[in-house]
């Protein structure tokens, strides 16, 4: 091992090099196409005040809609959340809006040579289904994707205290939600999967063919439930409603999928 001045000399060696060392302005696009991120955010208060408003009244109504048996999850509450509630609650605008967000970000990525374009053309998005996911101890979600839509998103409203892990260095599995790469893998520039232990107000957006489950958990203090709302969406441009008018066909757009959700179209 060096001795202290063999090492300040080594710091003092380092430093003329850097004084010597050339730096240049250069552009920079860093360009990745073929992958579609998981956009990470926090709900405004007001927002995350209104959903949990709006979840304890559905889980305390007898009356509510089940959606678990369209649904991987093996977790025994799973209620569906009405859009008039939304409407009602003056948010529904506020996850278009966020949807939309995710939308031009991903296709500036996608298109990075035609931002312009992209940030130009008009969008539609719809939410169709929303539903929560009251999760107790030892239920959990599978990997999975999302299918007859093209965005999903999810919020947390509740997270409880877990129990420490048995094994120190798996220390932020339990009760996460982990997402698996939807790119070719490489170990020495990209991870996967990325686990998140997400806290209150938490949002995810992500493309629906993203595979991602959640772990179950231990609880033995205070609120076990680990309470999430989702919802799936899909979306076109102003430019593919022409198209599909021109070609009078709409399979599969906006206008056909609020006929089968039973909503109204945009």
């Amino acid at each position: 091992m060096s001795n202290r001045r063999e090492r300040r000399q080594a710091e003092r060696d380092a430093k003329k090099i850097d004084k010597n060392k050339k730096s240049y302005e250069m552009p920079m696009l860093l360009l990745q196409p073929w992958s579609v991120p998981v956009l990470q955010s926090k709900l405004p208060q007001e927002v995350l005040d209104v959903m949990i408003k709006i979840s304890d009244d559905i889980i305390n109504d007898k009356e509510s809609i089940s959606h678990g048996e369209y649904l991987a999850g093996q977790v025994d509450t799973e209620l569906r959340v009405p859009h008039e509630l939304l409407h009602d609650a003056k948010i529904m605008e506020f996850f278009n809006g966020f949807c939309e967000h995710f939308i031009r970000t991903v296709k500036c990525q996608q298109y990075p040579y035609d931002v312009g374009r992209v940030q130009a053309e008009k969008l539609f998005v719809q939410m169709l289904t929303m539903w929560i996911v009251s999760q107790q101890p030892n239920e959990y979600n599978p990997i999975h994707i999302h299918t007859e839509c093209q965005l999903s998103c999810v919020m947390y409203l509740k997270v409880p205290k877990f129990e420490p892990p048995r094994k120190a260095h798996r220390n932020s599995d339990d009760g996460s939600i982990t997402f698996i790469s939807n790119s070719p893998k490489d170990s020495e520039f990209g991870a996967s999967p990325m686990t998140i232990r997400p806290s209150v107000g938490d949002i995810f957006i992500f493309s629906a063919a993203q595979q991602h489950g959640v772990y179950p958990y231990r609880c033995t203090e205070g609120d076990p439930e680990r309470r999430s709302i989702s919802f799936n969406a899909i979306f076109e441009t102003e430019t593919d409603r022409k198209v599909n008018q021109t070609r009078k066909t709409r399979r599969g757009t906006i206008a056909e999928k609020a006929k089968l959700y039973d909503l109204k179209e945009l």
